[in-house]
């Protein structure tokens, strides 16, 4: 094997990321300057700069009702997402710690159901939804959510609560805390870098949701923002300059949200957060 120089490999990792960097932010920065042109310099100039800053783009979408998309995401996210890690959190601590009789066979049946595909069950769970008379309703759209994202979040919490340390737990134990107190009291605080992961990775998957959303919602009041965006595309013809600006709007929130969690989000990958 042959061993390269460590100046060669230092150039050659900081290649890669340049390259990698350059890959991600050429879609973006051209999202971003085509969200402030006019049409026209759309279409003539539509790789570089804006001449100008342009504002009227962002005027149509406000004008569009994307207020009510805005809210309806966010409430869908935050039930959902709520819904999940609670759920997920005691379900991936029962598995990890307390024994009980096919507590593998419960395991394995929560991954299998991960890898099922979404579009083998869209069907079923639309005809499901009709009986209970939740089409079209944000309820309809929770309850998806919120099944189909407790599998993957149960499995990143189960690895995790698998190597968190019993030595607290078994202390708090023996000064007379019950098992949930034990729980509610030292290890979800202690367990937040992994909880606020495991929601990340859930809030970036139902607010850019569309698939589920196409298939339930109809109503322009009920609409999510993914949904929304579409009513700038017509059949002969689409604003791109407001579906961009649409589209820059709606990504703010998660990378707000990102900055905000970041560090915590780093601890758990890393593995500190244990």
């Amino acid at each position: 094997m042959i061993k390269l120089p460590f100046s060669t490999l230092r150039l050659l990792m900081y290649t890669f990321i340049g390259g990698y960097c350059i890959f991600i932010l050429t879609p973006l920065s051209w999202l971003v300057f085509t969200a402030f042109k006019k049409r026209g310099e759309i279409f003539a100039n539509p790789s570089g700069l804006p001449s100008e800053l342009y504002f009227g783009n962002f005027e149509r979408v406000f004008s569009s009702g994307i207020g009510t998309y805005f809210l309806n995401s966010l409430i869908t996210s935050v039930v959902s997402v709520t819904g999940i890690v609670a759920i997920s959190t005691l379900a991936a601590y029962a598995l990890a710690r307390i024994p009980f009789k096919g507590r593998m066979w419960v395991y394995i049946l929560i991954v299998a159901s991960y890898a099922v595909p979404l579009h083998a069950v869209l069907v079923p769970m639309f005809q499901m939804l009709d009986d209970f008379g939740l089409l079209n309703s944000l309820a309809g759209l929770i309850l998806p959510y919120t099944a189909f994202g407790i599998p993957f979040t149960v499995i990143l919490l189960y690895a995790f609560f698998l190597e968190f340390p019993t030595d607290l737990e078994e202390a708090a134990i023996l000064d007379g805390c019950s098992q949930l107190r034990t729980v509610f009291s030292i290890v979800l605080p202690l367990s937040k870098p992994a909880l606020l992961s495991a929601a990340i990775f859930q809030v970036v998957f139902v607010w850019n949701e569309f698939l589920i959303a196409l298939l339930i919602l109809t109503s322009k009041e009920v609409k999510t923002l993914p949904l929304g965006l579409t009513s700038f595309q017509g059949q002969y013809s689409s604003d791109w300059g407001a579906i961009m600006a649409a589209v820059l709007l709606s990504a703010l929130p998660i990378v707000g949200l990102y900055l905000a969690m970041q560090k915590h989000f780093v601890r758990s990958l890393t593995g500190m957060g244990k």
